[in-house]
């Protein structure tokens, strides 16, 4: 690597930390709506459950199970979401050794 190269690469220290820095953030973020979204879902799933079963069959049990399994399905997707931030961090953090 050459003189040239390695300021260059010295230059997007500054900038990589900052990325670095709103990834994570990001991540807190992620990780807050996750633990909300949890906890409505949960919410819902309790009450499909305490439902009777004629109940639970009907529109309205209908609903609320639908709801409670998208609810569980943004939980998942938000973990993806959380994993691929932390190896994006990673990632940029190989980077700058």
């Amino acid at each position: 690597m050459n003189k040239a190269t390695r300021k260059t690469l010295a230059d997007f220290t500054v900038q990589i930390e900052a990325i670095k820095d709103q990834l994570a953030d990001i991540q807190g973020q992620i990780e807050s709506i996750k633990g909300q979204v949890e906890t409505v879902s949960e919410e819902e799933r309790e009450k499909f459950d305490n439902m009777p079963e004629g109940l639970q069959e009907g529109d309205r049990g209908q609903a609320i199970q639908e709801a409670a399994d998208t609810l569980e399905s943004a939980v998942s997707d938000m973990d993806d979401a959380i994993n691929g931030v932390e190896n994006a961090i990673a990632n940029i953090e190989m980077a700058m050794q």
